[in-house]
């Protein structure tokens, strides 16, 4: 009988020593639950804020390729009428600053490789002044060279003979919230007038 009792004791004993070892284990396995579910929600934290970059990476991108479209227009229009559109200024709610638009249209006619810039340091106006969405755009217009148009010659009459030139256009985005920059160059080959203009490079 006594011994029956003595294991009976032991029995209990070791039942009693056991469930620290269950609550443990228990303790654990809630710890991993929890670090599992922090880490979810930290990726999908991740994810969001990823994705809402690189949306305003390409809201950024859109607003300065639209300063770029305009930037062409402008280039056009100046070629074909041999000034800026009066139209296109600021004071008739176009993108090119009026105190910019006698400068801009010499830039465009026979002004080359103007060191002017629209932003940064030792910035002058800028061509093109734009607000797109959140965005102020800011864009640069500057006639590279020249050369003759396919198929043409100087014929020494005294006349010009048509010639193409190119143009480098270049225009940033900032984002007037969030301090977000995006910048577009582009280079176009403007023809004679009458004619419309091919981008080269970007």
């Amino acid at each position: 009988m006594m011994k029956s009792a003595d294991r009976f004791k032991n029995l209990r004993r070791r039942a009693l020593d056991e469930q620290g070892v269950s609550f443990m284990t228990v303790m654990i396995i809630t710890l991993m639950a929890g670090a599992l579910g922090v880490a979810a929600l930290t990726m999908t934290g991740l994810e969001n804020s990823t994705a809402g970059a690189m949306r305003m990476v390409e809201e950024g991108t859109d607003a300065a390729e639209s300063c770029v479209g305009m930037s062409v227009k402008v280039i056009k229009e100046t070629i074909d009428n041999g000034i800026v559109d009066p139209a296109l200024t600021a004071a008739n709610g176009g993108p090119v600053p009026t105190t910019n638009a006698v400068i801009l249209g010499q830039e465009i006619s026979f002004i080359r490789n103007s060191p002017d810039v629209a932003w940064g340091g030792g910035a002058a106006v800028p061509n093109i002044v734009m607000n797109v969405n959140n965005y102020i755009v800011n864009g640069d217009i500057d006639s590279q060279f020249v050369k003759l148009s396919p198929g043409q010659a100087d014929d020494g009459g005294g006349q010009s003979p048509p010639v193409d030139v190119f143009f480098r256009i270049d225009c940033q985005a900032v984002n007037a919230a969030t301090g977000a920059t995006s910048r577009v160059i582009a280079e176009y080959q403007c023809f004679k007038k009458g004619d419309s203009c091919l981008q080269r490079f970007s």
